[in-house]
Protein backbone atom coordinates (compact mmCIF):
# COMPACT_ATOMS: atom_id res chain seq x y z
CA UNK A 1 0.00 0.00 0.00
CA UNK A 2 1.71 3.47 -0.75
CA UNK A 3 0.93 6.64 -0.47
CA UNK A 4 2.22 10.68 -0.97
CA UNK A 5 2.61 12.59 2.11
CA UNK A 6 5.08 15.08 0.14
CA UNK A 7 5.91 16.22 -3.31
CA UNK A 8 8.52 13.65 -4.90
CA UNK A 9 8.11 11.77 -1.47
CA UNK A 10 6.76 8.32 -1.59
CA UNK A 11 5.64 6.39 1.97
CA UNK A 12 5.06 2.30 1.88
CA UNK A 13 3.03 1.01 4.75
CA UNK A 14 4.81 -2.24 5.82
CA UNK A 15 3.91 -4.62 8.71
CA UNK A 16 6.40 -7.02 10.25
CA UNK A 17 5.76 -9.65 7.92
CA UNK A 18 6.76 -8.12 4.82
CA UNK A 19 10.15 -9.41 4.00
CA UNK A 20 9.93 -7.46 0.62
CA UNK A 21 7.78 -4.44 -1.04
CA UNK A 22 7.73 -4.02 -4.76
CA UNK A 23 7.84 -0.40 -5.53
CA UNK A 24 6.60 1.23 -9.24
CA UNK A 25 8.67 4.60 -9.35
CA UNK A 26 8.72 6.86 -12.44
CA UNK A 27 10.70 9.82 -13.47
CA UNK A 28 7.98 12.15 -15.05
CA UNK A 29 5.32 11.66 -18.03
CA UNK A 30 7.52 13.88 -20.31
CA UNK A 31 10.03 11.26 -20.13
CA UNK A 32 8.08 8.19 -21.41
CA UNK A 33 10.21 6.40 -24.20
CA UNK A 34 13.53 8.02 -23.25
CA UNK A 35 16.81 6.39 -22.60
CA UNK A 36 16.53 7.11 -18.62
CA UNK A 37 19.00 5.67 -16.13
CA UNK A 38 18.39 5.55 -12.27
CA UNK A 39 20.62 5.45 -9.18
CA UNK A 40 20.15 4.50 -5.10
CA UNK A 41 21.48 7.18 -2.91
CA UNK A 42 23.65 8.87 -5.27
CA UNK A 43 26.45 5.71 -5.20
CA UNK A 44 24.16 2.67 -6.63
CA UNK A 45 23.46 1.98 -9.97
CA UNK A 46 20.40 0.23 -11.06
CA UNK A 47 19.95 -1.86 -13.43
CA UNK A 48 16.47 -1.45 -14.51
CA UNK A 49 16.47 1.42 -16.94
CA UNK A 50 13.48 3.86 -18.60
CA UNK A 51 10.74 6.16 -17.09
CA UNK A 52 8.55 3.97 -15.55
CA UNK A 53 10.65 0.98 -13.02
CA UNK A 54 9.66 -1.36 -9.95
CA UNK A 55 12.57 -1.39 -7.66
CA UNK A 56 12.64 -3.22 -4.01
CA UNK A 57 13.17 -2.28 -0.88
CA UNK A 58 13.52 -4.73 1.80
CA UNK A 59 13.62 -4.73 5.78
CA UNK A 60 11.72 -1.85 5.51
CA UNK A 61 14.85 -0.35 4.07
CA UNK A 62 13.60 2.65 1.61
CA UNK A 63 16.08 4.95 -0.62
CA UNK A 64 16.31 8.29 -2.39
CA UNK A 65 15.98 6.91 -6.10
CA UNK A 66 17.22 9.46 -8.88
CA UNK A 67 16.83 9.80 -12.79
CA UNK A 68 19.35 10.44 -15.30
CA UNK A 69 18.70 11.16 -19.01
CA UNK A 70 21.01 9.49 -21.26
CA UNK A 71 23.33 12.44 -21.38
CA UNK A 72 23.38 11.91 -17.68
CA UNK A 73 21.63 14.79 -16.16
CA UNK A 74 19.80 15.25 -13.19
CA UNK A 75 15.69 15.21 -14.40
CA UNK A 76 14.32 14.27 -10.68
CA UNK A 77 14.27 12.11 -7.71
CA UNK A 78 11.85 9.93 -4.92
CA UNK A 79 12.47 9.12 -1.64
CA UNK A 80 11.21 6.01 -0.88
CA UNK A 81 10.28 5.89 2.99
CA UNK A 82 9.25 2.67 5.02
CA UNK A 83 6.20 3.32 7.49
CA UNK A 84 6.23 0.23 10.23
CA UNK A 85 3.79 -0.13 13.16
CA UNK A 86 6.70 -0.60 15.61
CA UNK A 87 7.28 2.66 18.14
CA UNK A 88 11.26 3.42 17.88
CA UNK A 89 11.90 7.12 16.78
CA UNK A 90 10.78 8.67 20.21
CA UNK A 91 10.08 7.45 24.19
CA UNK A 92 6.74 6.30 25.38
CA UNK A 93 6.40 7.92 28.72
CA UNK A 94 4.21 6.29 31.81
CA UNK A 95 2.22 9.48 32.23
CA UNK A 96 2.89 12.08 29.35
CA UNK A 97 2.90 8.47 26.93
CA UNK A 98 4.41 9.62 23.48
CA UNK A 99 3.28 13.01 22.32
CA UNK A 100 3.09 15.54 25.17
CA UNK A 101 0.66 18.61 24.42
CA UNK A 102 -0.05 21.64 26.66
CA UNK A 103 -1.48 25.15 26.63
CA UNK A 104 -1.32 28.15 28.80
CA UNK A 105 -4.77 29.37 27.88
CA UNK A 106 -7.65 29.36 25.87
CA UNK A 107 -5.92 31.55 23.22
CA UNK A 108 -6.26 28.26 20.88
CA UNK A 109 -2.84 27.29 20.41
CA UNK A 110 -0.82 24.76 21.62
CA UNK A 111 2.69 22.81 22.29
CA UNK A 112 3.32 19.10 21.71
CA UNK A 113 6.71 17.82 22.66
CA UNK A 114 8.44 14.51 22.54
CA UNK A 115 11.51 12.89 23.57
CA UNK A 116 13.97 10.94 21.32
CA UNK A 117 14.52 7.42 21.68
CA UNK A 118 17.86 5.86 21.88
CA UNK A 119 20.25 6.51 19.39
CA UNK A 120 17.35 7.81 17.07
CA UNK A 121 18.77 10.92 15.02
CA UNK A 122 14.74 11.85 13.84
CA UNK A 123 12.98 14.68 12.50
CA UNK A 124 9.60 16.03 11.47
CA UNK A 125 8.37 15.27 8.05
CA UNK A 126 4.58 16.06 8.44
CA UNK A 127 1.72 17.26 10.44
CA UNK A 128 -2.09 16.52 10.15
CA UNK A 129 -3.94 18.46 12.27
CA UNK A 130 -7.43 18.93 12.29
CA UNK A 131 -10.94 18.50 14.14
CA UNK A 132 -12.89 15.33 14.03
CA UNK A 133 -15.19 16.25 11.51
CA UNK A 134 -16.09 19.08 9.41
CA UNK A 135 -13.50 21.44 7.86
CA UNK A 136 -10.76 23.00 10.21
CA UNK A 137 -8.03 25.24 10.00
CA UNK A 138 -5.45 24.50 12.04
CA UNK A 139 -1.43 25.49 11.83
CA UNK A 140 1.25 24.09 12.85
CA UNK A 141 5.28 24.41 12.73
CA UNK A 142 8.28 22.80 14.16
CA UNK A 143 10.24 24.47 16.66
CA UNK A 144 13.59 25.53 16.06
CA UNK A 145 15.23 22.86 18.45
CA UNK A 146 13.33 20.42 16.54
CA UNK A 147 12.18 18.60 19.72
CA UNK A 148 8.52 20.43 20.12
CA UNK A 149 5.92 21.70 17.52
CA UNK A 150 3.65 25.03 18.65
CA UNK A 151 -0.27 24.63 17.00
CA UNK A 152 -2.77 27.11 16.21
CA UNK A 153 -6.38 26.69 15.71
CA UNK A 154 -7.27 30.06 13.57
CA UNK A 155 -11.08 29.12 14.27
CA UNK A 156 -11.13 28.19 17.70
CA UNK A 157 -13.70 30.08 20.26
CA UNK A 158 -12.78 30.15 23.54
CA UNK A 159 -16.70 31.47 24.66
CA UNK A 160 -18.24 28.47 22.60
CA UNK A 161 -18.28 24.80 23.23
CA UNK A 162 -15.62 22.46 22.02
CA UNK A 163 -17.75 19.93 20.75
CA UNK A 164 -15.03 18.12 19.08
CA UNK A 165 -11.23 16.79 19.43
CA UNK A 166 -8.41 17.92 17.99
CA UNK A 167 -6.86 15.07 15.99
CA UNK A 168 -2.85 15.52 15.65
CA UNK A 169 -1.22 13.03 13.70
CA UNK A 170 2.94 13.68 13.26
CA UNK A 171 5.02 11.93 11.22
CA UNK A 172 9.09 10.87 12.06
CA UNK A 173 11.46 10.05 10.20
CA UNK A 174 14.55 8.45 11.15
CA UNK A 175 17.17 7.40 8.04
CA UNK A 176 14.23 5.54 5.58
CA UNK A 177 11.82 4.83 8.16
CA UNK A 178 8.67 7.05 9.14
CA UNK A 179 6.61 6.45 12.08
CA UNK A 180 2.97 8.10 12.99
CA UNK A 181 1.90 9.19 16.45
CA UNK A 182 -1.26 10.50 16.48
CA UNK A 183 -3.40 11.70 19.87
CA UNK A 184 -6.90 13.23 20.36
CA UNK A 185 -8.04 16.03 22.72
CA UNK A 186 -10.05 18.84 23.74
CA UNK A 187 -8.01 22.00 24.26
CA UNK A 188 -9.68 22.52 28.09
CA UNK A 189 -8.26 18.81 28.63
CA UNK A 190 -4.72 20.10 27.85
CA UNK A 191 -5.03 23.63 29.44
CA UNK A 192 -2.32 24.10 32.34
CA UNK A 193 -1.80 27.96 33.78
CA UNK A 194 1.44 29.51 34.24
CA UNK A 195 3.04 29.34 37.24
CA UNK A 196 0.72 32.17 40.03
CA UNK A 197 2.30 35.52 41.06
CA UNK A 198 3.00 35.91 44.77
CA UNK A 199 3.19 39.22 46.39
CA UNK A 200 3.57 40.27 50.25
CA UNK A 201 0.64 42.53 51.12
CA UNK A 202 1.80 43.52 54.68
CA UNK A 203 2.87 41.58 57.90
CA UNK A 204 0.30 39.05 58.12
CA UNK A 205 -0.72 37.87 54.40
CA UNK A 206 0.32 37.27 50.66
CA UNK A 207 -1.73 37.68 47.54
CA UNK A 208 -2.17 35.87 44.79
CA UNK A 209 -3.05 36.83 41.18
CA UNK A 210 -3.34 35.37 38.02
CA UNK A 211 -0.76 34.70 35.68
CA UNK A 212 -0.44 36.92 32.79
CA UNK A 213 -1.39 34.17 30.23
CA UNK A 214 -4.57 33.45 31.37
CA UNK A 215 -7.64 34.66 29.78
CA UNK A 216 -9.89 37.40 31.05
CA UNK A 217 -12.00 37.99 32.29
CA UNK A 218 -11.55 36.38 36.00
CA UNK A 219 -15.21 35.86 36.31
CA UNK A 220 -15.49 33.42 32.77
CA UNK A 221 -12.40 31.80 33.31
CA UNK A 222 -12.06 31.17 37.13
CA UNK A 223 -9.06 29.63 38.56
CA UNK A 224 -8.75 27.70 41.84
CA UNK A 225 -5.27 27.62 43.64
CA UNK A 226 -4.20 24.63 45.90
CA UNK A 227 -1.59 26.15 49.28
CA UNK A 228 0.58 24.37 51.01
CA UNK A 229 2.02 26.33 53.94
CA UNK A 230 4.69 25.26 56.25
CA UNK A 231 6.30 26.98 58.83
CA UNK A 232 10.18 25.19 58.81
CA UNK A 233 10.97 26.48 55.33
CA UNK A 234 14.08 24.77 55.33
CA UNK A 235 12.10 21.32 55.02
CA UNK A 236 9.18 22.87 52.97
CA UNK A 237 8.95 20.47 50.06
CA UNK A 238 5.78 21.43 47.87
CA UNK A 239 6.15 18.71 45.91
CA UNK A 240 5.24 16.38 48.14
CA UNK A 241 2.58 17.98 50.56
CA UNK A 242 1.55 16.25 53.21
CA UNK A 243 -2.54 16.11 52.56
CA UNK A 244 -3.12 17.61 55.42
CA UNK A 245 -1.25 20.44 54.50
CA UNK A 246 -2.78 20.82 51.50
CA UNK A 247 -6.12 23.97 50.95
CA UNK A 248 -7.80 24.52 48.24
CA UNK A 249 -9.63 27.83 47.90
CA UNK A 250 -10.31 30.54 45.65
CA UNK A 251 -8.92 33.40 47.67
CA UNK A 252 -6.63 35.71 46.34
CA UNK A 253 -5.42 36.38 49.80
CA UNK A 254 -3.90 34.02 52.07
CA UNK A 255 -2.53 34.77 55.66
CA UNK A 256 0.78 33.75 56.86
CA UNK A 257 3.13 34.28 59.59
CA UNK A 258 6.76 34.92 60.05
CA UNK A 259 9.25 32.54 58.39
CA UNK A 260 6.49 30.68 56.62
CA UNK A 261 7.00 28.95 53.12
CA UNK A 262 4.15 29.09 50.87
CA UNK A 263 3.36 27.43 48.00
CA UNK A 264 0.72 27.97 45.44
CA UNK A 265 -0.59 26.14 41.96
CA UNK A 266 -3.82 27.05 39.87
CA UNK A 267 -5.61 25.48 37.87
CA UNK A 268 -9.00 25.49 35.49
CA UNK A 269 -12.02 25.73 38.05
CA UNK A 270 -14.63 23.56 35.97
CA UNK A 271 -12.09 21.17 33.95
CA UNK A 272 -10.59 18.45 35.76
CA UNK A 273 -7.19 19.65 33.70
CA UNK A 274 -3.41 19.85 35.44
CA UNK A 275 -2.27 21.84 37.58
CA UNK A 276 0.34 24.61 36.86
CA UNK A 277 3.88 23.89 38.35
CA UNK A 278 4.14 25.51 42.03
CA UNK A 279 5.48 28.79 42.50
CA UNK A 280 6.89 29.49 46.28
CA UNK A 281 7.22 32.81 48.25
CA UNK A 282 9.66 32.42 51.75
CA UNK A 283 8.41 35.00 54.20
CA UNK A 284 11.38 36.94 56.10
CA UNK A 285 12.04 36.39 59.48
CA UNK A 286 13.93 38.28 62.18
CA UNK A 287 16.99 36.06 61.94
CA UNK A 288 19.00 39.06 59.84
CA UNK A 289 18.45 41.75 61.91
CA UNK A 290 19.07 39.55 64.91
CA UNK A 291 22.32 38.94 63.69
CA UNK A 292 23.09 42.28 62.85
CA UNK A 293 22.54 42.62 66.52
CA UNK A 294 24.93 40.35 67.59
CA UNK A 295 27.52 42.20 65.56
CA UNK A 296 30.50 43.41 68.16
CA UNK A 297 30.55 47.60 68.96
CA UNK A 298 33.57 49.22 68.04
CA UNK A 299 35.11 50.61 71.21
CA UNK A 300 36.43 54.31 71.38
CA UNK A 301 39.63 54.61 72.39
Amino acid sequence: MFFNCLSSVLVVNVDASDDVNMVPLICGEAYEGENITWTRNNDENLEAQGNRIVVTVEAWKGGNFSCFNSEGSYLDHTLVLAQWPFRKIIKNTPEKGYIDCSTNNYGGSFKCKWEWGENRNGHVVHIKATRSHGGSNISCSVDDRGQSITCLDHDYCPYAEEVERINLTIYFRSSFVVEAYNTKFYIMDIVRPDVVPISRINKTSVEVTYPRSWNAPSSYFPLMFQVVRCRKREKCDCSKPNLQEILITQSHQLPVTKGMCVCVRARDEFCNSSWSDWSQYKCKTRENRKQRNREPKLKMQ
